[in-house]
């Protein structure tokens, strides 16, 4: 089995020694998806992607592609907003804030995640926490470990009515009331325009309220000010993501063909290996990028799983024997050549033992940013192979209303069901 090399795209992309290609071994799915390229090529999938042509995926309602598709512009949008996001940071950091606190869920909370994971906090930057647990003791744990006076919470909500950031903010908003008359000046509300979260942040006297674009999902917005502001205030450098993010939009211009595109080339290799029965895509991280991983699960998941059909991703599985391993699986490796002995190793010997492995190269943060966008659109142009709309979320949905009606009160007031 020889490897295959993805391609690199066009124009704009950085030069190999800036960012290695990935190595694919894809077994006897290459032909399928070399077919897949091909068959986009010649039906301009490119040009119907970035025109947001919803035929490309036959099974959305034309206005949810249209509505979900703003990401495309975001690489280029938010870097008009640097200045802005630098400036908000530079206030929070001289007012001496020691903690920022993510009160979120799901797509508003992993991609903040990812950046408390993996950059360190630099000298006289607040350190970021991410608080999505309902549990009383993760609420607990993580409240000792502030000090309240000195902390900025930031409550995220696309919707503006979830549930658990409504709850976490009413917690720690009661909280802060006993040790300061203003209490809404150490909070932040990222939200979209005209959500009854901005309402409250109006009413509540936050400090600052950031919007994002409507016509993004929430596992979409890793590029939002849902993943930005969050990394800001951490004291990560925002430039060089989105420097990066740019970038791959020009390896995935429509101009560059699609068997050049490193997005449509990924979205191709999960879709055809998923269509021949290889629908687990376990990943392995060299540090600091474990967490890269858990972004990338929710968008998979969310994205894919429905209509009967769907991609199940599997992260942070403890290693088993090699020969365990069915045909069912196909494994991503983020490789950090800066690790000795790292997933390299393990993804080789996974490509010998006869297993598809989409191996990446990734040695620092910055090219995370690429990392996000090429996902977005792999995933993207994988519901296209199966034949589903990668943009609605019936389950996610469905869980809310589930929720509801849980907590509703048909037993009278102070009657749990």
């Amino acid at each position: 089995m020889s490897p295959v090399r993805a391609p690199k795209g066009g124009r704009g992309r950085s030069s190999p020694e800036e960012v290695p290609s990935p190595r694919w071994e894809l077994g006897p799915a290459k032909d399928a998806v070399e077919r897949c390229l091909a068959a986009w090529r010649e039906g301009d999938a490119p040009h119907r992607f970035w025109r947001k042509d919803p035929t490309l995926w036959p099974a959305a309602a034309a206005e949810e592609v249209r509505d979900r598709m703003g990401w495309l512009e975001l690489p280029d949008a938010m870097s008009a907003r640097l200045t802005e996001l630098s400036d908000f940071a530079e206030e929070v950091r001289r007012e001496g804030f020691r903690h920022v606190v993510v009160l979120g869920m799901g797509g508003s909370s992993l991609a903040p995640d990812v950046f408390a994971r993996t950059y360190e906090t630099p000298e006289g930057y607040p350190e970021l926490f991410v608080l999505d647990s309902t549990h009383p003791a993760a609420v607990a744990a993580l409240s000792v470990r502030l000090d309240l006076a000195r902390t900025l919470f930031l409550v995220s909500s696309k919707s503006g009515t979830t549930t658990e950031p409504d709850a976490f903010f009413r917690f720690f908003f009661g909280q802060l009331g006993a040790v300061t008359d203003r209490p809404g000046r150490q909070f932040v509300a990222i939200t979209d325009p005209g959500t009854p979260l901005e309402t409250l942040a109006r009413d509540r006297s936050f400090r600052r309220v950031f919007t994002a674009p409507p016509d993004v999902g929430g596992r979409y917005s890793a590029l939002t000010v849902f993943g930005l502001v969050p990394a800001a205030l951490h004291g990560v450098p925002i430039a060089p993501l989105l420097e990066r993010a740019l970038r791959e939009t020009k390896a995935e211009a429509p101009s560059i063909a699609a068997v050049a595109n490193p997005g449509f080339a990924l979205g191709a290799a999960l879709g055809e290996l998923a269509r021949a029965g290889r629908d687990k895509v376990t990943f392995l991280a060299d540090p600091p990028f474990e967490a890269f991983p858990d972004w990338v699960e929710q968008l998979i998941a969310e994205s894919t799983g429905k209509a009967g059909t769907g991609i199940v991703p599997v992260v942070d599985e403890p290693e088993a024997p090699i020969e365990s391993y069915g045909a069912d699986r196909v494994f991503v490796t983020f490789e950090n050549p800066s690790v000795p002995d790292g997933v390299r190793r393990r993804g080789e010997a996974l490509a010998r033992a006869g297993q598809p492995v989409l191996r990446f190269s990734i040695s620092e943060p910055g090219q995370l940013g690429a990392e996000f966008f090429r996902w977005e659109s792999a995933v993207a142009m994988a519901g296209a192979v199966l034949g589903i709309d990668p943009y609605d979320q019936p389950d996610v949905e469905l869980a809310k209303q589930l929720a509801r009606e849980a907590m509703s009160d048909p037993n009278g007031p102070g009657r749990p069901p």
